[in-house]
């Protein structure tokens, strides 16, 4: 009955609020919590996904923007307890709010913003289809636009360049800027991870000075660590890969690792 909706409504609203109040605090146990209790409280509301209503009453329209909200401060509390997964399953269901209720509702402020984590994350993940997948499914006048999708599009940009500089000092800025820092930490591990791998299949050893120029780590101690994870050997000035038997290239490292990256991306992008 209307009362009755009119009632769940007004409770949900009400933990709603109490759970941004969490959020905002960062007491991130307490948020979960009442994230999983605005979840249960959505279940008596009957316009949501896959029921919408062509014409949703104003009621029906409340239920909606409800939803849509939490959801969206659900995918936010995900990266902030480094639960990617569920980021993933949140973003998810919010494009079924972007797409299919665009027109009910009214343009939610946190929607690009949470589209360019989402484009940020699957570059991170070095999930290079998905991300050009989710980018043409973006209207192309906003990926030039839209600082929070052109920001992740001119990263990927830089990466299939191979100017990993420009990865490594890339800032964001606004909206989410701290949320986005998350998945920024995870893509500089994946570059480094890939110029390793490229740097192991190209040479026998490498100069300690050229390996942490090219890995963008600050100093010798976090190249001693990262070597150490990756069973290299570190003998003065050079750092040794791999077997006695390897045999190393005759190509400058920063050039192969360059073409073997690009020509790599752009096989991905092909596929």
């Amino acid at each position: 009955s209307a009362p009755e909706m009119a009632e769940s409504i007004q409770a949900a609203a009400a933990l709603l609020e109490q759970f941004k109040s969490s959020f905002a605090k960062e007491e991130l146990d307490t948020s979960v919590k009442q994230l999983a209790q605005l979840k249960i409280a959505m279940l008596s509301f009957s316009s949501l996904p896959p029921a919408i209503p062509a014409v949703p009453s104003s009621s029906q329209q409340q239920e909606l923007l409800l939803a849509r909200d939490v959801l969206e401060h659900g995918a936010l509390v995900s990266i902030k307890t480094v639960d990617i997964p569920a980021f993933e399953r949140h973003i998810a269901q919010l494009k079924v709010y972007y797409t299919h209720c665009a027109s009910l509702l009214p343009e939610s402020p946190r929607r690009y913003p949470l589209l360019g984590l989402n484009l940020l994350r699957l570059l991170a993940q070095n999930r290079i289809a998905e991300f050009h997948t989710e980018l043409e499914l973006l209207p192309p006048g906003l990926q030039a636009s839209n600082e929070f999708l052109k920001f992740p599009a001119q990263l990927e940009q830089h990466i299939m360049e191979g100017s990993y500089n420009r990865v490594l000092s890339a800032k964001q800025t606004g909206t989410y800027a701290a949320e986005g820092l998350y998945f920024m930490d995870m893509l500089v591990d994946t570059v480094r991870d890939e110029i390793a791998e490229c740097s192991e299949k190209a040479y026998k050893a490498i100069a300690v000075s050229d390996l942490q120029s090219m890995l963008m780590l600050g100093s010798e101690a976090e190249l001693n660590d990262f070597a150490s994870g990756r069973s290299w050997r570190i003998d003065g000035a050079n750092v040794t890969f791999g077997t006695d038997g390897d045999k190393p290239l005759a190509l400058p490292a920063s050039q192969l690792i360059h073409e073997s990256l690009a020509y790599a991306k752009e096989l991905e992008r092909i596929v």
